[in-house]
């Protein structure tokens, strides 16, 4: 008889752990996800999309979920039209994260969205204890363009993020948080983001010394030569010598094959002579943002010369960018 009354006794335990374990057996869990935008620019937008895993799971009977997901602020800089990211020099970088590929719906943060549009979504999970689904919802992400530092790394973590669902067996629930059956999971965003030195010459003008029935006099004029670099980069333009130099003088030639000598420089005066040795003939500055050009004039003379037969002379200079 005891015997039988401990048996008893533990078959209902048994029973017992299992009629329990149904209850909880529709509910949803994801996982983190990082999201990498890669080399940004200051003149287009840059794109990416990741895929955040998550996976339901029904009971008895098929269940049908709807889930919402939502994002937080981010740090160290909290915000959200726009999010920022940053580094380790505090510059900062607007991004954004959105619900559909146009990127024009932004995805708010918990518990509601903040205003913003719900980010939501349909599930069924066929009939079956334990009947798992294992999915995955795109997030649209943008950096714009904008003008930052180059040759920096950004980043930012973005944990609070939430998974919020709602499930039925008769149907789809009108919201993700409305009813007794409702859940939610937290899940963690890592961003990054890289600048690149992508500094380049926008303007190049042609130096045009204009008509002469003879060389008694020099003639001068200008032109320039723009550059757009990132804030804070380096920079430095160097020209050559030109088609038809001969040794270090710059020369003009017509097509008879006659030549006119000239010479450019790096001052008004036109006493430093621009050439192609860094940190000696070339002009440098420093990069202010692609929207903010640097603009630098070349000062180019055509000294006294005879015996000039009349033609048009022209030659090609490079200009080299060295940044």
């Amino acid at each position: 008889m005891p015997r039988r009354r401990l048996a008893a006794a533990l078959l209902g335990a048994v029973c017992g752990l299992f009629s329990a374990g149904t209850a909880w057996g529709q509910s949803c869990w994801t996982n983190s996800a990082s999201v990498s935008f890669g080399a940004t620019g200051p003149t287009a937008n840059t794109d990416t999309q990741v895929a955040i895993p998550y996976t339901c799971q029904s009971a008895a009977n098929t269940t049908y979920f709807r889930l919402c997901a939502t994002v937080g602020d981010g740090s160290p800089i909290s915000g959200i039209n726009p999010r920022w990211m940053t580094n380790y020099n505090g510059a900062q970088m607007a991004y954004n994260l959105y619900s559909d590929a146009a990127r024009t719906q932004i995805i708010g943060p918990p518990p509601s969205g903040g205003g913003y549009a719900a980010y939501t979504w349909t599930l069924q999970v066929p009939a079956g204890y334990v009947q798992m689904s294992n999915s995955t919802q795109m997030l649209y992400g943008r950096v714009p363009a904008q003008d930052l530092p180059a040759a920096y790394s950004f980043g930012a973590n973005v944990n609070g993020s939430m998974l919020y669902w709602a499930w039925s067996t008769s149907g789809y629930p009108a919201t993700c948080t409305g009813g007794a059956n409702t859940g939610s999971k937290d899940f963690y965003l890592g961003l990054s983001a890289t600048v690149p030195n992508h500094c380049r010459i926008s303007l190049a003008g042609a130096l045009d010394f204009g008509s002469a029935s003879t060389l008694a006099s020099a003639t001068s004029q200008t032109s320039s030569i723009r550059v757009r670099c990132p804030n804070g980069t380096a920079w430095q333009l160097g020209l050559n010598n030109g088609s038809n130099a001969t040794g270090s003088t710059r020369r003009m030639r017509s097509a008879a094959g006659n030549y006119v000598s000239y010479e450019l420089y790096r001052d008004a005066a036109r006493t430093q002579r621009w050439g192609n040795t860094l940190n000696s003939t070339t002009v440098s500055g420093t990069g202010q943002g692609d929207s903010n050009p640097t603009t630098s004039t070349v000062y180019g003379r055509v000294p006294v010369q005879s015996n000039v037969p009349s033609g048009l002379y022209t030659d090609t200079v490079i200009v080299t960018l060295t940044y």
